[in-house]
């Protein structure tokens, strides 16, 4: 390692949206490995306040599986077990 390295960390509450995006991604990704081993994901998910009056979920990417399940309750489920009510969000889902 070089003498002139920065190591840095950050950590954010389970309820965070950067960590929420990270989580919902992954059981986007868990979801589709389940039911096909080979599956291709590359998933985004983002978060806003304010639209049409509510909190939005985006998930955009490109998905090569057998089957992509529901993805919009793979969403609504990570919402859950964060402590959120699912049905207060507004999902979109373009994969």
């Amino acid at each position: 390692m070089k003498d002139n390295c920065i190591l840095t960390a950050e950590s954010v509450t389970e309820g965070h949206p950067d960590k929420l995006c990270d989580t919902i991604a992954d059981a986007v990704v868990d979801a589709c490995l389940t039911q096909d081993a080979a599956a291709r994901v590359a998933c985004e998910v983002m978060a806003t306040k304010g639209r049409v009056s509510q909190n939005a979920i985006i998930v955009a990417g490109e998905i090569t599986c057998d089957g992509k399940g529901d993805i919009r309750w793979e969403v609504r489920e990570a919402l859950r077990k964060a402590g959120y009510n699912p049905w207060k969000f507004t999902v979109f889902v373009f994969v």
